[in-house]
C-alpha cells in the first residue's frame, strides 16, 4: 500500500506522485482511490487502490537504481533487428512491460541504431516514447523537468557514441 507523498509509476499513464487517498461510491458501492498528480500534462489520475497492483502501480525507483539506470546508457548496444517491422514489435512489447531499465535499453539501442541505419518515423515515435518514459522517471527521482532528464540521457548517449564511434 502506497502512503501520501509517495513516487509512483503507472504502467500506462507515467510517473506521479500520490497527494492523496479517496472514497468514492461507484454502483453502490464505496471504494478507496489513491489520487495521484501525473508529472507529465498536469493532470489528475484516480486508481482503485483494491487494483493497484493488477494495474501495474509501482513505487519510483530509488537514488541507487537511478544510477544504475543511468550507467546503462553508456552501455554497449544490443542489436536490432534490420526488419522494421520485427524490430518496431519487439520494440513495442519491450516498452509495453512497464519496466524503465527495458525503456532504457529501447532508448540506448534505437539511438544506436538510428546512428548507423536510420530511423523509420514509427521507430522515432517508440524512440521518443523510451525516452519520455524514462526522463519522467528520472525526473520524479531527481525532481527535476522533463525536458532537463531528457537532455541528460541525451548527453549520457552522445558521450558513449563519441567514446565508441564504431560500434
Amino acid at each position: 500500500m502506497f502512503a501520501v507523498g509517495d513516487k509512483v509509476v503507472h504502467p500506462g499513464h507515467g510517473p506521479g506522485i500520490i497527494r492523496g487517498v479517496e472514497r468514492h461510491q461507484v454502483v453502490g458501492e464505496e471504494k478507496r482511490y489513491y489520487i495521484i498528480d501525473m508529472l507529465s500534462g498536469g493532470t489528475r489520475l484516480m486508481t482503485p487502490v483494491a487494483q493497484a497492483d493488477k494495474v501495474g502501480l509501482r513505487a519510483a525507483i530509488s537514488d541507487e537504481s537511478m544510477q544504475q539506470l543511468l550507467a546503462l546508457l553508456s552501455n554497449a548496444p544490443a542489436a536490432l533487428p534490420d526488419d522494421f517491422r520485427e524490430r518496431q514489435s519487439s520494440i513495442d512489447e519491450r516498452l509495453k512491460e512497464g519496466d524503465v531499465f527495458a525503456a532504457a535499453r529501447v532508448a540506448r539501442d534505437m539511438t544506436w541504431f538510428g546512428r548507423l541505419r536510420g530511423l523509420t518515423r514509427r521507430d522515432t515515435q517508440l524512440l521518443q516514447r523510451a525516452e519520455e518514459l524514462v526522463a519522467g522517471e528520472l525526473a520524479l527521482v531527481q525532481g527535476i523537468e522533463i525536458k532537463q532528464a531528457i537532455d541528460q540521457m541525451q548527453a549520457i548517449l552522445a558521450s558513449a557514441m563519441e567514446e565508441q564511434p564504431d560500434r
